[in-house]
């Protein structure tokens, strides 16, 4: 059984999910002097942020409440593995990492430059979002409203 405070954690997930589905397309600040990209990932980067710390709280919760029956580490990085893209998106990762440390400038490397911000946090961001979906997404409502948030968000930036 889970506790209260992991339903919220998931809440807030999934919120973040679909706050960063609507809000990111539709993010246009007419004040700044860079209009689109960075505000955009700035935003994005906000997010994710607090939906990995949601992430954090989950996961302290569940190693302070004793379970019945947990999987070994080991069986559950093996499992993981199997999932498709997951690999991949690993491995992606480490070559970032890589790339980033061995870098000419491994500071705009990493935060990424002053007029776009496309650097390696931004490219960890949009993993995180990845990962946290595929280890949140569960049930057909929630790919319900995921859908509905593609769908409805698409239509002003159409128009």
């Amino acid at each position: 059984m889970t506790s209260k405070l992991a339903r919220f954690c998931d809440a807030l997930i999934e919120a973040g999910w679909l706050a960063a589905l609507i809000t990111v397309p539709l993010f246009f600040n007419v004040y700044s002097s860079r209009v689109f990209e960075p505000d955009k990932i700035s935003v994005l980067r906000a997010i994710v942020f607090v939906m990995v710390g949601a992430w954090l709280v989950k996961q302290v919760d569940s190693l302070a409440r004793p379970t019945r029956a947990k999987r070994p580490l080991r069986e559950q990085a093996r499992e993981a593995i199997r999932i498709p893209l997951v690999l991949p998106t690993l491995l992606l990762v480490v070559a970032y990492l890589i790339s980033t440390i061995f870098s000419v400038v491994p500071r705009i490397s990493f935060w990424g430059s002053y007029q776009r911000l496309q650097g390696t946090l931004t490219t960890l961001c949009y993993i995180a979002i990845f990962f946290l979906m595929l280890g949140h997404l569960r049930r057909p409502a929630q790919l319900r409203r995921l859908f509905y948030a593609v769908i409805l968000t698409s239509v002003p930036i159409s128009l």
